[in-house]
């Protein structure tokens, strides 16, 4: 395998043209985005890298390159395996940006999950599997990837998200082969392609789950959605993420503190109080002047009853004595929502129980443990009936 190439991006048709012939002659693909939701709002996808079988890196510029559909192809090809650590948020984001679905996909930190690890950050998966140290700047983790040009140091970092990708899938399904749970984590990649991006609650209802919303009065929270609703709409205009344009801790001190002097907040960019002073106030205003809005009350009767605690408990432990006998994560071992079911609802069988859209308990589990949590189940009852 030659080394990676010299990182250089990809942002023009002719070095796109070539690329794009690599990319779709590659038996294998490790892949990885860098998007500039730090500093940029909406967010976007600002560099795309595609690591080879030969060893060969190409850093893409999406901002740059019109038409990338030589890259949705081969990502959506299912006989080309794609490698990505920790794909969930790359595939919403391919998705968002672009409209692209990846099949053939292996998650290395799912698979390094399956065989034990405990700390699947990439620089610890590959330390731990490979015996390579990456070096991982924390100054760049948060750069803005949206700049051009990319300094040197970040396309080197960028590179070094790809470029041992390939050969961590390969160590990788050499041990689940080995600890016999390689289609475990197939299953559980399956899954993963079809995530796909789901847009944010609008902002107004958004306000609603801040943090702290709950503990404000009515009158408080009426002038927390006009600042929410001011907020995003300031951060779409200056293209800032909103905890840039005001913090939640201001946004919150405002609603209970209406007259508080704007001059002396903390948790705001100065620039855009200076030119957004006036609708600030204003949104204050509209907030003093609208009708309260009450937290949502919950009717019924509270299913939590002590007998039903205490039977969530004891299959939480059977849960862990599992975990500790696979050496995994026991929320890997079995989804905590599909216990909860079973706990609330003793009497009904177990699969009757999995309201998860797709299921909450996979195919591998039910094989696995099934049976295990059937037999614990039944002594349980007869515990309960002596």
């Amino acid at each position: 395998m030659k080394p990676a190439a010299a990182p250089a991006l990809v942002d023009s048709g002719a070095a796109w043209d070539a690329a794009a012939a690599e990319i779709a002659a590659s038996p294998a693909l490790a892949i990885d985005i860098e998007g500039d939701g730090f500093h940029r709002y909406p967010e976007r996808v600002a560099l795309i890298q595609v690591g080879l079988t030969d060893g060969t890196v190409h850093l893409l510029d999406p901002l740059a390159l019109g038409d990338l559909s030589a890259v949705g192809a081969a990502l959506a090809d299912p006989a080309v395996p794609k490698v990505l650590h920790s794909a969930a948020y790359d595939v919403r984001c391919l998705d968002r940006d672009f409209g692209f679905a990846v099949r053939g996909l292996f998650d290395t930190a799912i698979a390094a999950q399956f065989c034990g690890s405990r700390r699947t950050g990439l620089m610890n998966v590959l330390a731990e599997i490979l015996d390579i140290a990456v070096d991982k700047p924390k100054q760049l983790q948060r750069m803005d990837w949206s700049i051009r040009p990319l300094p040197p140091t970040a396309l080197a970092y960028a590179v070094a998200d790809v470029a041992h990708l390939l050969a961590l899938r390969a160590a990788l399904v050499e041990r689940l082969t080995g600890f016999g749970r390689l289609g475990w984590v197939a299953e559980e990649c399956r899954r993963l392609e079809q995530v796909r991006y789901t847009p944010p609650d609008p902002p107004e209802v958004a306000f609603m789950a801040l943090r702290g919303a709950r503990d404000l009065s009515d009158a408080g929270r009426a002038i927390l959605r006009e600042l929410f609703l001011w907020r995003d709409a300031t951060a779409q205009r200056v293209g800032r993420p909103p905890h840039h344009v005001l913090s939640n801790d201001t946004l919150l001190l405002l609603a209970d503190n209406p007259d508080a002097p704007l001059h002396r907040l903390r948790g705001v960019d100065r620039r855009v109080l200076e030119r957004h002073r006036d609708r600030l106030a204003e949104a204050i205003r509209r907030g003093v002047a609208a009708a309260p809005v009450p937290w949502p009350r919950r009717g019924g009767v509270n299913p939590w009853t002590p007998e039903a605690r205490e039977r969530l408990a004891r299959l939480k432990a059977w849960r862990n004595a599992e975990a500790e006998a696979l050496d995994l994560d026991p929320g890997v071992v079995w989804p905590a929502p599909h216990l909860e079911q079973v706990a609330l609802q003793p009497g009904q069988p177990s699969a009757a129980l999995d309201g998860g859209e797709p299921p909450w308990v996979r195919a591998w589990q039910w094989e696995a443990l099934g049976p295990s949590l059937a037999g614990f189940r039944v002594e349980a009852l007869r515990d309960a009936a002596a």
